[in-house]
């Protein structure tokens, strides 16, 4: 499975940051926040093993919508109208909505401070993923080239370079990349992707 990333919850004071320099905020702003923690609620970003309905990331998304009109005058750019839009976008991809997710993506991309390498990288991360689920494992492969050569031990990236690979065929460098995931981890000797990578064979994708 591709890993993709909420940056509302990424954050360990994520039980505080509704309520930080209240003071210095506008009301729009403050309930803007609370229509943003109520939509990662929803999406089940609190609890990321647990299995969301469709009907909940409807609503997720719907809260993320509020949100954003609520945050548009947010003074800091990087922070919570970003957040609202990069994690709309894992909503709108979890619900099989891989164009308008990119397209929600860049639009996060574009207005982020380019100078927090953290958010951006991870935007950028969950770009590549989303780039192999509509199939344009071209450009996946060369946004995840650049990212894994400022982060070369990052293994959910490396997984999602095995993916690509292997949905390109080009089954030894998967398997190449797939093994790489192992040395660094160590879980996915068994994984349905690398056995296919061995076999030379597309996986049954449906069932991964």
């Amino acid at each position: 499975m591709l890993q993709l990333v909420y940056l509302t919850w990424i954050s360990e004071e994520r039980d505080k940051y509704i309520w930080e320099d209240l003071y210095s905020h506008s009301w729009d702003e403050i309930i803007g926040r609370m229509y943003l923690l109520k939509a990662n609620q929803n999406a089940g970003c609190m609890y990321p093993n647990e299995r969301v309905e469709d009907d909940r990331y409807q609503d997720a998304l719907a809260d993320f919508e509020q949100a954003l009109l609520l945050l548009a005058e947010d003074d800091v750019r990087g922070s919570y109208y970003v957040r609202a839009l990069a994690d709309k976008a894992l909503t709108q991809c979890f619900l099989g909505q891989y164009d308008a997710a990119l397209t929600t993506l860049d639009q996060a991309l574009a207005v982020t401070d380019k100078s927090d390498k953290y958010y951006h990288g991870i935007m950028l991360n969950n770009r590549g993923a989303m780039l192999v689920l509509t199939g344009a494992y071209s450009e996946a492969l060369d946004t995840l080239h650049a990212q894994l050569e400022c982060h070369p031990k990052d293994s959910d990236l490396r997984f999602t370079l095995a993916t690509c690979l292997l949905h390109m065929e080009r089954y030894p460098e998967a398997v190449v990349a797939y093994e790489q995931v192992i040395a660094q981890d160590g879980h996915l000797d068994k994984d349905a992707g690398l056995i296919a990578a061995r076999q030379g064979q597309q996986p049954d994708w449906a069932n991964l």
